[in-house]
């Protein structure tokens, strides 16, 4: 009888750890993000630059310009090469930039497409990136007051450095902010200067 008795406990015990244990009906598993085979990539980047191309004065005694690697730009890409159990990955974005500035007599805009390449790693809640872009037909045009100020680029290399954090790890859905530098040259003179912005990027596994 107490043999009896105690292989009950034993398995009573088993049972209750076991339930313990057990995720409760609801719960969603903990999922760190890591880069895989492949990845669809969606960002959208905004970047405030200090070293002016065009700017304007207005008669209350404002001025508005237009910054070396500024603007708004959406862009589409992969992410593949998955390192470290996936805590290193590649991605190479494509996409479009551009920013204006308007005047009552007249409006200036920049357009370029840039081409970026970035190694990145994810770190507990971070995802950080380091990697170069080129910005593929640059121009400046303008109409008005700018009339005379709108001219090509030769294709313009940056370097860049960016820090996100991952509010959806299922989607590798990350909000940061982003650093880079940009040489802007025409006719054998070079216009450089940094940048800050601001990235929202998903990164959508692919691979099943």
């Amino acid at each position: 009888m107490r043999t009896v008795l105690a292989v009950a406990l034993v398995v009573a015990v088993h049972a209750a750890r076991g339930q313990e244990l057990a995720p409760r009906a609801g719960d969603a598993p903990d999922i760190a993000p890591r880069a895989t085979a492949c990845g669809a990539v969606v960002e959208l980047r905004n970047d405030f630059g200090f070293t002016p191309l065009v700017g304007v004065h207005f008669l209350d005694g404002r001025r508005a310009s237009l910054m070396v690697n500024g603007g708004t730009a959406l862009a589409l890409g992969v992410s593949f090469l998955p390192l470290a159990g996936g805590r290193l990955g590649t991605r190479v974005t494509a996409g479009a930039k551009g920013q204006l500035l308007w005047a009552s007599n007249g409006s200036a805009g920049f357009t370029a497409f840039p081409i970026e390449l970035l190694e990145f790693a994810y770190a507990g809640p971070l995802r950080i990136g380091a990697g170069g872009s080129l910005l593929l037909w640059p121009r400046l045009r303008g109409s008005g007051l700018f009339e005379g100020a709108g001219h090509g680029f030769q294709s313009a290399p940056s370097a860049v450095a960016e820090a996100e954090w991952i509010v959806s790890p299922r989607t590798r859905t990350g909000i940061g902010a982003r650093a880079s530098w940009t040489w802007l040259s025409r006719g054998g003179v070079t216009v450089s200067g940094p940048s800050v912005g601001l990235v929202l990027r998903a990164d959508f596994d692919v691979t099943g």
